[in-house]
């Protein structure tokens, strides 16, 4: 027995509706051969190549997708490749076929031959392009022998076509003369037997000089080839006899070069149909929205949302767990409520990976490591006129136990079915008995109330019912793990329209522990559905204030933004108004005006409360208690946001040096800092100020972070500290950011005095985060 016949065999593939499947596949094909593969398409037994088929198909469908992967249409031309072979001289249409199934088979590898996983699909390809151009050169799309095929046939045609006229103008000459006016019955040039021929009325027949070739089928016309043109159809026909011999050899030849690549050939169109079947498996994946199962060891099977293939749009989707813990799953409820679907879409996944076909269902959808599936599904719509007998249910169980083992997957509809309800649900105890102990994967169906308890009471089964809805008792399709199902027989009844009376009788027969029993599991059902649309409602109402969440955050982010934004607007507003009202002082008569610490902190503090005023102060800073300080101590001035050295004490205030320059400030703007730095003797005196400004002078200054209303006094005193050091160069360093403060610093620098020139440092110097200045001296 071949290994895809020892894992499923006929009448499994059909009842579990692979075969319609697998029909779908062959539609998708392009190539002949590749439809034949389609059609006789199996599950593998081998994990190996199981595990190579879908990763093969995986890739595929990516290429589809990114590149638009297709194959083109190739007639299965290997037999004409092998009368080659043997010598046989082909015709033109074979000729052309096979060259088009070698472009085929062409343009196929060289779509893939970038994908290491694809490629391997067409390992036998071996490339044929000088014969596939000689038959191109010789053939045209619709098989005829062209000119350039070969330089005597060119010849030939020229050739031919000047005798054909020639022939042509001589019947002409006749049809035109006078003295054989009265004997043509028709001015036109008609061949007969590829000779030009003059069509002349009986009666004169004897008037025309010539060879009578055909008549009439009324017998008034006689076509006659006159005597003077003759030689003229006679050439024609020398010419068209050299044309075919050509042709003929032409054709051997062509066929003599095919034959001696037969095999390659036949490899080719292998390859060319081993890629025509993945590229169907990836399309037909596509249209499903199939995902690619994940493969384990274990035998084990878990369906993530999983949908029948041929219900397309209706399938509703089920989840469904088989493994270590639950080796079988009974499947109970009314008729028509889906449980033959589920129990066929177990069995058709399972199928389904081993050929290599991607699954409708959802990521995370996993398929264990079987050696075979085994199925007993008695159901008319999949299997046409077949009843199933119980004598035919018991010949496929004892077939079934003979076979299972700890990886098989037995599908059994209707389990112990077609007898005396004991007896029969005795026997389907039992089989599940034997089943478990052989450690057989197994999904089956039941009505049987005994069959239910067992389910519940035996470790490593499950019970699972359809859902039905519990005010119509119509069927929802949808699966129940943990809780059997009633067979709601009564209230299909009356759904039927069955008498009210006769259900009645029925229900007052049935024995009040079967009638207590349906009893407890329909009301079971009933709150188990009114408990699935509470737990609906809760999940929708959750997701519904998740999403409000997650809106009004992002409002949330959106207004601060906008504040923020305004804010910033307003600052850069504020900033050249200041610019402007610096520069319109310098414009006037006298000494350049200077802004004093105490105006910085003003402008500071004028900045910070319109900040607060929108909403987007940043978090304030416990002033320090304001005391003593020492001279020569390290601390921090809050308004300009600089660490600054005690220079003097006196009293409210202190004057202060921040690099090279001084400023005196409030005792409640300042905080004391850790600073590291070798202690100095500071001078009281004012010329040991000036002499420390100028030896602490520095030619670079880091103001980024700061607006520009506090940067810019900043900037002033160091362009004071610079000049007095004698400094000639500067550069200040103010950050990119939005290139408001840049700008406005940059304007401010070309209107003072002191600087010379100003510009925006090079890539190596800070790009536009830097400001290079030039001082005047």
């Amino acid at each position: 027995m071949s290994p895809s016949e020892e894992f499923a065999d006929a009448r499994t593939l059909a009842a579990i509706d692979f075969a319609d499947v697998r029909a779908r596949v062959v539609r998708a094909t392009q190539t002949v051969r590749g439809r034949a593969r389609a059609e006789a398409l199996v599950p593998l037994a081998d994990p190996a190549l199981v595990a190579l088929a879908q990763a093969r198909t995986a890739a595929a469908r990516a290429l589809i997708a990114a590149a638009d992967l297709h194959v083109l249409p190739a007639a299965d031309v290997a037999t004409a490749a092998r009368q080659a072979a043997q010598g046989r001289t082909l015709g033109a249409a074979d000729l052309r076929a096979i060259a088009d199934a070698l472009a085929a088979a062409a343009a196929a590898h060289r779509a893939v031959r970038e994908d290491a996983i694809v490629v391997g699909a067409m390992a036998g390809y071996a490339p044929l392009p000088e014969l596939v151009s000689a038959l191109d050169n010789a053939l045209d799309a619709r098989a005829t022998v062209l000119d350039r095929a070969s330089p005597a046939l060119g010849r030939l045609r020229r050739d031919l076509a000047q005798a054909h006229a020639d022939a042509r103008d001589r019947v002409t000459a006749v049809l035109r003369s006078a003295r054989h006016a009265k004997a043509i019955q028709d001015h036109v040039v008609t061949l007969r037997e590829g000779r030009f021929v003059v069509p002349v009325k009986a009666e004169f027949a004897g008037e025309l000089p010539g060879i009578v070739h055909d008549t009439s089928a009324s017998g008034a016309t006689v076509f006659v080839e006159p005597l003077a043109a003759l030689e003229a159809n006679n050439r024609v026909r020398r010419l068209r006899i050299e044309e075919e011999r050509e042709v003929a050899r032409i054709l051997e030849a062509l066929s003599q070069a095919v034959g001696a690549r037969a095999a390659a050939v036949d490899a080719n169109l292998e390859a060319l149909a081993t890629l025509d079947l993945l590229v169907a498996k990836g399309r037909v994946a596509i249209a499903m929205d199939a995902v690619a199962p994940v493969l384990t060891a274990p035998a084990e099977i878990r369906i993530v949302n999983g949908r029948h293939p041929l219900l397309d749009a209706r399938a509703v989707p089920q989840c469904l767990t088989l493994d270590e813990t639950t080796r079988a799953i009974v499947i109970s409820g009314p008729n028509m409520g889906g449980k033959t679907v589920t129990l066929k879409l177990v069995g058709l996944f399972l199928a389904m990976t081993y050929a290599g076909l991607q699954l409708p269902a959802a990521s995370g959808t996993t398929i264990g490591e079987y050696r075979r599936v085994i199925a007993d599904v008695g159901d008319e719509q999949s299997i046409a006129g077949n009843a199933s007998t119980f004598s035919a249910h018991l010949a496929r169980m004892r077939e079934l136990l003979e076979r299972a083992d700890a990886r098989t997957l037995a599908i059994v509809d209707e389990i112990g079915g077609g007898t005396e309800p004991g007896a029969g649900a005795a026997l389907a105890i039992a089989l599940l008995e034997a089943l478990l102990v052989r450690g057989t994967t197994a999904v089956v169906t039941t009505h049987a109330t005994e069959v239910k308890l067992f389910a519940h009471g035996r470790a490593g089964v499950g019970n699972a019912s359809v859902r039905f809805d519990p005010q119509t008792f119509a069927p929802t399709y949808e699966l129940d793990l943990g809780a059997p199902g009633g067979s709601m027989a009564f209230a299909l009844a009356r759904r039927m329209g069955i008498a009210p009376s006769v259900v009645a009788r029925a229900e007052a027969l049935l024995g009040s522990r079967e009638r207590d029993y349906e009893s407890a599991l329909r009301e079971l059902a009933v709150r188990a559905a009114e408990l699935r649309d509470e737990r609906a409602r809760a999940a929708e109402a959750a997701r519904q204030a998740a999403a409000r969440q997650v809106s009004l955050t992002a409002e949330r982010r959106d207004l601060e933004a906008e504040r923020r934004e305004f804010a910033a607007r307003a600052e850069e507003r504020l900033a050249a108004a200041l610019r402007d009202f610096v520069a319109e002082l310098r414009a006037r008569p006298g000494a350049a005006p200077r802004v004093s610490a105490g105006q910085a902190g003003a402008l500071a503090r004028a900045v910070e409360a319109l900040r607060a005023d929108l909403g987007v102060r940043e978090a304030p800073v416990a002033p320090a208690n304001p005391g003593s300080f020492a001279v020569d101590a390290d601390v921090r001035v809050r308004s300009l946001r600089q660490n600054a050295v005690v220079v003097e004490d006196y009293g409210e205030t202190v004057l202060v040096a921040i690099g090279a320059m001084k400023s005196v400030v409030r005792k409640d703007d300042l905080e004391p800092v850790a600073v590291a730095r070798p202690r100095r003797r500071t001078g009281t005196s004012a010329a040991a100020a000036r002499l420390e400004a100028v030896t602490a002078s520095g030619v670079e200054l880091d103001v980024r972070g700061k607006r520009y209303a506090e940067a810019e006094p900043l900037v002033e005193r160091w362009i004071d500290g610079a000049l007095l050091a004698g400094s000639t160069s500067l550069r200040l360093i103010h950050g990119k950011g939005t290139g408001a403060l840049g700008r406005g610093l940059q304007e401010y620098l070309r209107a003072h005095p002191a600087v010379a020139a100003v510009r925006y440092g090079n890539e190596d110097e800070g790009s536009s985060g830097v400001s290079v200045i030039a001082l005047r001296h």
